[in-house]
């Protein structure tokens, strides 16, 4: 009598200990972007998204003029591009522009804002720190409004940059509004 209550007691404890352990390794439910839809010009190839409201256009450099930029709410600059467009060149089109730009797996805004600064793989997205950055000078007071977007769990996973994309949506979108 006494060893089946141990044993029944056991496996109550155990089945307890399983179900805690399988709660804490199910991953998030991430909140999807919700709001309007929104026109979002790419430098590079357009993400893949969980947002169907969201529609990419590919730009090139040399596309980034203040006439076009300004029928988009947003523009994105893909990782195969952020050499190029830290040159010096680019640095005022981002600081005069109206939108915001966000440069993806980079972990600073800086060698893209700042001419003297060189681009080279430290900027480069690496566990612990951001994912993506924004930036956006602000009218009212020509100061410079940046954001910093991280990985979940720093884990580069297509669902975990998906999510980060979805955080960005909700930036854009606050600022249109």
């Amino acid at each position: 009598m006494y060893r089946k209550k141990a044993k029944n007691y056991l496996t109550f404890i155990l089945l307890i200990l399983l179900f805690a352990l399988t709660a804490c390794t199910q991953s998030p439910d991430f909140e999807l972007y919700g709001g309007k839809p929104l026109k979002i010009a790419v430098v590079g190839e357009a993400p893949e998204v969980n947002e169907e409201q969201v529609i990419f256009t590919e730009i090139s450099f040399d596309g980034m003029t203040s006439e076009v930029l300004k029928s988009y709410d947003a523009v994105f600059i893909r990782e195969n591009n952020l050499s190029e467009a830290a040159e010096s060149q680019y640095a005022d089109v981002y600081l005069n522009s109206s939108i915001p730009f966000f440069f993806i797996s980079a972990n600073n805004h800086i060698p893209f804002t700042v001419k003297e600064t060189a681009y080279n793989e430290s900027w480069n997205w690496t566990a612990g720190q951001s994912y993506a950055v924004g930036i956006l000078t602000l009218t009212e007071d020509d100061s410079l409004k940046s954001w910093k977007y991280g990985l979940y769990n720093d884990k580069k996973t297509d669902e975990h940059i998906k999510e980060v994309y979805s955080r960005i949506f909700k930036t854009i979108d606050e600022l249109n509004q």
